[in-house]
């Protein structure tokens, strides 16, 4: 059939590494963070600290750092109607008897960062760090379960209006420089020149119905670059004791905007509900547009506290050379110490994201409709609130200069409301247990650092019990709602985000610091 009137598309999640614990992402890469629970920002002893505590690069020596992590996430959904029932695709089909669940590509997530130091009092950092927690997401078209006859049949998955394909990247190169004040007070900052890009998909729906009907869907797609995110960090690092460091650090960063290229597929499911091939690779049915509009996410402002107690050891040797050079100014804790414990307090404004803003050009007509225009409004209300957490971690050096052994956890708070939870990102309460080593080599005017870790990390669930608030677009302006706001025009007249949704991350870290 040919769809009289059609809608664009739900907006995109960025795959980004946001950092802490915002909604953007799971807490820090870095393969040492990783493995002590995240709790780093008072310890902050390798290069990485030219973004994560750039006042703590003064206390390093010069030193070139490497390091990935293999992400496996898994995300699932089971989505309900506002009576709490499985939903059906459309009308005269069974609804799925299990949540679906998305094919998610291992990710690797690699950083690199560097520092040198200038003066005994100044050092210089670059860091460059990537994804961490999202990447690659597929959301299936259509699942394969039994119909009325208990055949299997290919029917159109309920997750479709929410998510089909994201990809996004936003990476944060920056360059930050460290002073000491005083052997026991450094301060440092950091410039950061975000690049970000993105690629969405989801069904929109032509006419909207009280119930879904796969009959009236259209794929929409947009992908565009942000290639200028500015933003920056702050830092101190003191020592009011010996034995104690005291780390803070913020995060500022301006919103990812971008224009998009628009790209819709209309007539998506034949009238069985399986994907009609030939007929949403006919050109007639496919409308592309170049700057066809304007995608705005904030990023949230971020905060984090930390204290540190590092024993020292009876048996030192004393400082390697490359330390005794500066003559206390640098500290090494495989050198100096038995153990370190740390607890740190996060905290990130994710209440700044009351949406995900898209807004289109007038007019844009598409392409296998009789008259279907894209909608101006394409926000999708998100609701976040801020989100605190604590992290606790520690190291303890089995073999100084050699061989040292940590572990930590974390715990971050629900993040977002259940009525408006959504596919893009997963603001349950998150918590995490990790561990992770050491082995040092080289000789007494460098060395090498290769590190190890692991974290699992637990997602609680959001779940509303089929009372969503999140509608897709549509091609009909009337939704039932009496609220005169224009972002309820053109949207479906039932909630797409109705149901529970669960998700799991664990991560493999390797990397190597080489200090010279």
């Amino acid at each position: 059939m040919k769809i009289r009137s059609v809608a664009a598309l739900l907006p995109a999640l960025i795959a980004v590494d946001a950092r802490a614990d915002s909604g953007l992402d799971s807490p820090e890469a870095g393969v040492v963070q990783v493995g002590r629970g995240s709790a780093w920002v008072a310890r902050a002893d390798d290069p990485t600290a030219a973004f994560y505590n750039p006042a703590a690069m003064v206390t390093q020596p010069h030193g070139v750092h490497l390091g990935a992590h293999l992400l496996i996430r898994q995300h699932c959904m089971e989505r309900l109607d506002e009576n709490g029932q499985p939903v059906s695709p459309g009308p005269g089909t069974l609804a799925p008897p299990d949540e679906v669940c998305a094919d998610i590509l291992p990710l690797p997530n690699p950083q690199v960062a560097g520092s040198i130091r200038l003066h005994r009092h100044v050092a210089l950092g670059l860091a460059v760090v990537a994804p961490h927690g999202h990447g690659l997401t597929e959301w299936p078209a259509t699942i394969t379960y039994p119909n009325s006859r208990g055949f299997d049949q290919e029917l159109p998955a309920p997750t479709r209006y929410l998510a089909l394909e994201s990809q996004g990247l936003l990476l944060y190169p920056t360059v930050s420089l460290g002073v000491a004040i005083l052997k026991e007070l450094s301060l440092g900052a950091g410039f950061i020149w975000g690049v970000a890009s993105v690629k969405f998909a989801a069904m929109a729906e032509a006419v909207s119905q009280p119930q879904d009907n796969f009959d009236t869907d259209v794929r929409a797609q947009i992908d565009g670059v942000d290639g200028f995110v500015p933003g920056f960090v702050v830092s101190a690092l003191g020592a009011p004791h010996e034995r104690v460091d005291i780390g803070a650090w913020f995060k500022w960063m301006d919103a990812v905007r971008m224009d998009v290229d628009l790209h819709t597929q209309a007539n998506y499911y034949d009238g069985s509900g399986a994907v009609d091939e030939d007929a949403i690779a006919d050109p007639q049915n496919n409308t592309k547009v170049n700057d066809a509009g304007r995608f705005k996410l904030p990023i949230p402002m971020e905060a984090r506290l930390g204290v540190r107690y590092h024993h020292p050891r009876d048996d030192t040797r004393g400082p390697q050379e490359m330390f005794k050079r500066d003559d206390g100014w640098m500290r090494d804790a495989m050198t100096e110490d038995l153990f370190d414990v740390e607890v740190d307090f996060t905290w990130a404004h994710n209440s700044a994201v009351d949406a995900v803003e898209l807004r289109f050009q007038p007019n844009i007509f598409i392409n296998g409709t009789s008259a279907g225009i894209v909608p101006e409004n394409g926000d999708v209300p998100h609701n976040w609130t801020d989100v605190f957490g604590a992290r606790l971690g520690g190291e303890f050096v089995i073999i100084p200069d050699f061989v040292a052994v940590r572990a930590g956890g974390f715990f971050e708070s629900q993040g977002a409301d259940d009525q408006y939870m959504n596919l893009d990102f997963h603001l349950g309460w998150r918590a995490g247990a990790s561990a992770g080593a050491t082995v040092r080599l080289g000789g007494p005017g460098f060395h090498v650092d290769l590190s190890l870790a692991y974290q699992h990390t637990f997602f609680g669930s959001l779940d509303n019990g089929g009372q969503g608030g999140v509608r897709a677009l549509s091609g009909d302006r009337t939704t039932g709602s009496t609220t005169p706001d224009p972002s309820d025009d053109f949207r479906s007249i039932n909630f797409k985000n109705g149901g529970r949704t669960t998700s799991m991350l664990d991560e493999i870290a390797l990397g190597a610091t080489f200090r010279f």
